[in-house]
This record gives C-alpha cells, sequence and structure tokens, in this order.
C-alpha cells in the first residue's frame, strides 16, 4: 500500500466527532473503496460539533484533477447525507452541465449495484436539466449547472459547488442566502487550483491556509511555492521552459505532493508528456496546484483609446537600427512581430508583420532570417516562456542570436509602455491589429508591482505582446550604430 501523501492544507475547527467512518462504509458497501488520502478529506468533511451540528458551514477539499476528490470525497459525502444523515435536500451544481451530468451518473450506477441504497430510492429522474434521485422519505438529491442568478429558489440541507475555481461572486450571492433558515446547513467545494479570476476560491484559500476560522474545514493537496516563490534553481527568474535547469516543473517529487493518485491511478509518463504539452502556466495550476496570479482590480492597463491617441504618420520610417521582437499566440496559431526605433526623440513602434501559423517564421526564407540580413547588428528577442520559445532551435541553427525575456523582463516591459502610452511618450502606425490587441487584453500580476499580459484571458494579443517587447529592447540599449536604411 502507497504511504500516505498528506494534505500541505489542513485545517479542521475544533470538533466533538467526526461522522467519515460511515460514509467511508457506506461507500464501500456501495463499491467505492476509497484512498487513504480521501477518507483523510471525508473524516475532515464530515467533522461535527456539540448536538452532532456540523462543525463548519463551509467544507472545502482542493487538488489536481483526476486524483478523485469528486468521486472519492464528495460523492461519499453526499451519499452519506442522503442516505444516512436524513438530509431532506440536496443540491450538486457544476459550472457546467456535463460535469454535473457525469456526477449524477456516477451516483446512479452507485446507487443500482448496491441493493441498500436502490430499495429506498423511489424515482431516478434522467431528463436534462432536471436530473435528480428521489427516495420514499422524500429526500432528493439535484444536480444542477450554476447560473449568476439561477440559484436564487434551490434552498436545500447542503450545496455542493463542483468546480469551485469557476465560482463568481454573482452566483455565491445567489446561493448562499438560500441556506440561511435552513437547520445545520453546509456548503461543500470541490476544485482544482484556481485560476486567475477565481475570487471566491482564493478567498476560501487565505481563509483556509491561514487556520483558525471556526466556519471553514479545509483540505488541499499542493507543492510547496507558488508562481510567486516557486522552488526552482534560479527562483522567481526561472523561465519555467522544458530547457530551464532546476525547475520545480520538472521534480517529480512536487508532482506527488499535489497528486496523490501519482502512481496509481496517474501514470507518471502521462504526467512527463503533460509537461512536454501543456503551457507552464497551465502545468504548475494543474499539476502542482499552484493558484494563478490574480488579476489586478485594473485588468485593462493600457485604454484603446489611449493608445490611439498616440498614432502618428510619418513621411518616411526612420532610420536606424531597429529592435526586433516576435511573439506567437498559444498554440503557434499566430505570429507577429513588431520594430522599435528612435524617432523625433521618442520610441516610435511599428508592426512589422503578422500572418496565421508560425511556419513562416523559420528558415532561410522565413522572415527573422530575411530581416536579420536586411538589418545586420539589430536585436531579436522573444519571451521565453512563450509558445515562440518552440522555434529559437531553429534560429540558432541559423546564426540568429535571439534573446529570452524571462517573467520579471516581461513584468518591467510591460511598465514601460504602459508608462509611455500614459504620457504619450511614444508614436506608433497606427495599425489596426494593435488596438484590436488591446481590445482584449488583460492583465496578470507578478508580484512586486509588476503586471504582464494574461494569456488565458486575452484574445490574440501577440501584436501588443510584441510592441510591448520590442520597444523594451529599445530602452534598454537604446544607442546604436544608426545605418542609413529603412525598415
Amino acid at each position: 500500500m502507497p504511504d500516505l501523501v498528506a494534505p500541505a492544507h489542513l485545517w479542521v475547527p475544533e470538533r466533538v466527532g467526526s461522522y467519515g467512518d460511515e460514509a467511508v462504509d457506506l461507500a464501500e458497501m456501495a463499491g467505492r473503496r476509497l484512498d487513504a488520502e480521501q477518507r483523510v478529506a471525508v473524516d475532515a468533511m464530515l467533522s461535527y460539533g456539540p448536538g452532532g451540528r456540523w462543525v463548519a458551514l463551509e467544507a472545502a477539499v482542493v487538488e489536481a484533477r483526476q486524483n478523485g476528490k469528486t468521486s472519492g470525497v464528495i460523492l461519499p459525502v453526499v451519499l452519506a447525507d442522503l442516505f444516512l444523515f436524513d438530509a431532506d435536500r440536496i443540491v450538486w451544481t457544476a459550472h457546467l452541465f456535463r460535469t454535473a451530468r457525469d456526477a449524477f451518473t456516477d451516483v446512479v450506477g452507485l446507487i443500482d449495484g448496491c441493493s441498500y441504497l436502490s430499495r429506498r430510492v423511489k424515482k431516478v429522474t434522467y431528463a436534462n436539466g432536471e436530473e435528480a434521485v428521489e427516495l420514499h422519505s422524500g429526500a432528493r438529491l439535484e444536480f444542477l449547472a450554476r447560473s449568476k442568478g439561477g440559484g436564487r429558489g434551490l434552498g436545500g440541507k447542503r450545496l455542493v459547488m463542483d468546480e469551485a475555481l469557476f465560482l463568481s461572486a454573482e452566483s455565491m450571492g445567489a446561493l448562499i442566502p438560500t441556506l440561511s433558515a435552513r437547520e445545520d446547513p453546509q456548503i461543500l467545494y470541490g476544485s482544482s487550483a484556481g485560476l486567475a479570476t477565481s475570487d471566491h476560491l482564493r478567498a476560501l484559500r487565505d481563509r483556509g491556509r491561514r487556520g483558525g476560522d471556526p466556519s471553514l474545514v479545509w483540505v488541499e493537496w499542493c507543492a510547496p511555492g507558488g508562481w510567486e516563490d516557486p522552488p526552482c534553481a534560479r527562483g522567481r527568474d526561472c523561465q519555467h521552459t522544458l530547457e530551464a535547469e532546476g525547475c520545480a516543473l520538472d521534480d517529480e517529487s512536487l508532482w506527488r505532493l499535489a497528486n496523490p493518485a501519482l502512481g496509481r491511478r496517474i501514470g507518471y509518463e502521462f504526467v512527463r508528456a503533460e509537461r512536454r504539452a501543456l503551457p507552464w502556466e497551465e502545468f504548475g495550476r494543474e499539476r502542482l496546484g499552484w493558484f494563478d496570479l490574480p488579476l489586478s482590480v485594473d485588468a485593462r492597463p493600457i485604454e484603446p483609446e489611449d493608445w490611439a491617441a498616440c498614432a502618428l504618420d510619418v513621411p518616411e520610417r526612420p532610420p536606424g537600427v531597429p529592435s526586433f521582437f516576435i511573439d506567437c499566440s498559444p498554440g503557434l496559431s499566430s505570429a507577429s512581430i513588431s520594430a522599435a526605433v528612435t524617432h523625433d526623440g521618442r520610441p516610435r513602434i511599428e508592426l512589422s508583420d503578422y500572418r496565421p501559423g508560425a511556419g513562416w517564421l523559420e528558415g532561410e526564407g522565413g522572415r527573422v532570417a530575411e530581416l536579420a540580413r536586411t538589418y545586420p547588428g539589430a536585436r531579436f528577442a522573444v519571451f521565453g516562456s512563450g509558445a515562440v520559445a518552440a522555434l529559437l532551435p531553429g534560429l540558432a541553427d541559423l546564426g540568429i542570436q535571439v534573446e529570452q525575456f524571462n517573467n520579471q523582463d516581461m513584468g518591467r516591459a510591460c511598465g514601460h509602455l504602459q508608462k509611455l502610452v500614459a504620457t504619450r511618450g511614444l508614436s506608433h502606425d497606427g495599425n489596426p491589429l494593435f488596438e484590436s490587441a488591446l481590445k482584449g487584453a488583460v492583465k496578470r500580476a507578478l508580484g512586486d508591482d509588476l503586471w504582464t499580459w494574461s494569456r488565458r484571458r486575452s484574445a490574440d494579443i501577440s501584436p501588443i505582446v510584441s510592441a510591448t517587447g520590442a520597444a523594451w529592447l529599445l530602452e534598454t540599449q537604446p544607442s546604436y550604430n544608426v545605418l542609413e536604411s529603412v525598415w
């Protein structure tokens, strides 16, 4: 039997006892044998205080996907509440209808396979949007997809919030008051690590990790550290790419801390393949349990109209050796090259090229090689942790030296561009792709008052990302031997 992987964070208010053993026994009677880690979570969730009342209004389990938090923690708790603890109404909600439907199918399968449970069931409703299990006692278990205002009439002794990373303040505002008149209610949360927009889950996490909260049970599996303090050899300067030496994302002992099912239901080879296939931010959230850094209140740092005010037509393109920044959208579905040069005493930015795909950047006949031949001595750079990094080996084979920005470089570049636009300290060519990218672009906090463009929340932002990098290249090395060439 594999060793127990203890939760990284476990908080349970002072309790009299737990109904966890009863829930575990019922699940096993129905054919669902729980892992040791799942038993720990169930025991915590079903803690009770004086009079047998739940010890806390809220109980949450946070764990990487496919480790069994839904089937091995939430489901046993719900079954016990329905069949053992006489809950009259339980409402199981999920962000997506198919997730709620999958949970319904799992519950019904367990009930059908256990005569002790099935003989107490009066009716199972399979109609889409109305999935429910009703007992002869009148108790009901309902499965619903959440909406911003759709929970106001729900009620119920227990509310299950599956996929809690997608919970909004609006949905919680609709759902929590429905419990106010109930006797001994409880809200049960299940989730993987939060997104940048997971404000409610992040607030729960902060309360749970601090401990001492009398109204919350918190169980969380994750690796130590996070994006603000990654345990990488280079710390926050780590680029988190596959080539980054000493990156925490490649530490398989950390994978195990966040994924108790690793080596059981989840194979190491699969996770290694995930590391190669997923963007590093996605892998860190999904496999190390690191929450995305939150968006600031001011999520759009540069307004499109402010950018438009910096547009300037020039009769001739400025002479000089430009600085080029190359950026690709996730999946290499499109790419941009922006150039920056000093004109009339301030930075001038132009979109040199933008096309679908990324193959046009590569090879001796590609656009990057063409620019390198045209402008000897020009600087080229990319964001080393972005999708564009996949092109670097091929460019290096052509003898093209490409600098790589890390997170801190991009953070400084973004702040620099924001300041230039606010002070009208730059000009640009007015290419509509810049403005289009800004309309769909939001920022992601990096800490220390730095921010960068958020890929996850934004549309195709490669034009503005490339403009950001080009402006910073010019700022960090503004003096070049001027060539009388036009770019």
